[in-house]
């Protein structure tokens, strides 16, 4: 498709919360792509988001979506169990790709859909959309450039209020079926750790608590293959966070990813707390106003990384360059949580699996 020429037909599979709430508001604004078709096994979800989003073309049976030669890109939102088999569905048919996370339930899945990519002409990405926050990408061109030095320790907080305010589908209890925080919230940070660390996990020892679900709440710490030690925390039960902490032998990050001011650097020469920063801190604020409140009309950085994300895979397709999220990294992130589910499993730590498609 060269440079600009064509707006993108996309067709989603899977019309529930993240569709509903984060893709299709997001696409709805961005210029280059348009929503023609849906799919969801369930009518009323897809009636419900099809009126919402003025989109006509329905199906209850995602192959006949497939089918549909006007279609230039799938996205596959539908619970991790069937990824692979409508990713593989929507690669034979000639689409483009973009899947939700986790890429599968096993490497074994994982590496069908990878070699079946690597014979096609079309692209295919992974939607780890936290790779596209704005703080995110200001940690990471920190680190690259030194400014931190060398990186001592992570540790990161993904927690949220979800089962408390809403019902979950059944599916999201199981970690049979892709649910539990390791499957469902924790591989959004297990990208984040590689993504930020440029390393790969080495080991984790993973402790969970499951009264209700599985994996209701974990408490996780790792290694990883520079020798930089991780802790994490991941639950659904309890207030909402998305911080990650990164100390280098330069100086500390801090990043808070649903605050739009959520983004701290302390030089190793300073203190937290004294006049100097606070006043650093206090001008920011302000200087950065306007552009806050620009972000908070648009409904926020979180949001915003949905946009990001689909605006770089609409680009990719119309530009045709080299996707940066792809398969293999979504197999990766998958690696660590396997780890994590066989180490909560055992009670000790286990070594993860650095197996290549």
């Amino acid at each position: 498709m060269p440079n600009g020429a064509n707006v993108v037909k996309l067709g989603i599979v899977g019309c529930g919360r993240v569709s509903v709430n984060h893709h299709l508001p997001a696409l709805k604004k961005l210029p280059g792509v348009e929503v023609i078709a849906l799919a969801d096994t369930d009518k009323g979800c897809l009636n419900w988001a099809g009126d919402r989003f003025h989109i006509n073309k329905r199906y209850t049976d995602y192959r006949f979506l497939l089918d549909s030669p006007s279609l230039d890109a799938v996205a596959v939102c539908v619970p991790p169990k069937s990824h692979v088999e409508i990713a593989l569905g929507a690669l034979a048919a000639g689409k483009h790709l973009f899947i939700e996370k986790p890429l599968a339930l096993n490497l074994e899945e994982c590496d069908r859909l990878i070699e079946r990519a690597r014979n096609a002409k079309t692209k295919a990405m992974v939607g780890f959309n936290l790779r596209h926050h704005r703080l995110v990408r200001q940690a990471r061109q920190i680190i690259q450039q030194g400014t931190l030095g060398d990186i001592e320790s992570i540790h990161t907080s993904l927690t949220s209020a979800l089962r408390l305010r809403l019902k979950v589908p059944e599916w999201r209890n199981q970690r049979s079926s892709g649910g539990g925080a390791l499957f469902e919230v924790a591989v959004h940070h297990f990208d984040l750790w590689r993504y930020l660390s440029g390393c790969e996990a080495e080991e984790v020892f993973a402790m969970s608590r499951a009264d209700n679900w599985d994996d209701e709440t974990v408490t996780l710490t790792a290694r990883m293959t520079n020798g930089v030690p991780i802790a994490s925390n991941f639950s659904e039960r309890t207030s909402e966070s998305n911080e990650l902490e990164i100390y280098g032998r330069k100086g500390r990050l801090r990043l808070s990813l649903y605050d739009f001011y959520g983004f701290e650097f302390y030089p190793a020469t300073i203190t937290p707390g004294g006049i100097r920063p606070r006043i650093v801190k206090a001008y920011k604020m302000l200087k950065d106003f306007p552009e806050a409140f620009s972000v908070m009309l648009n409904g926020g950085d979180f949001l915003m990384t949905y946009h990001s994300e689909w605006q770089y895979f609409i680009d990719s397709i119309q530009n045709d360059t080299k996707i940066e999220c792809t398969l293999e990294e979504g197999r990766r992130a998958l690696q660590i949580a396997l780890a994590a589910i066989e180490s909560s499993s055992l009670g000790k730590p286990v070594r993860v699996d650095h197996s290549s498609p």
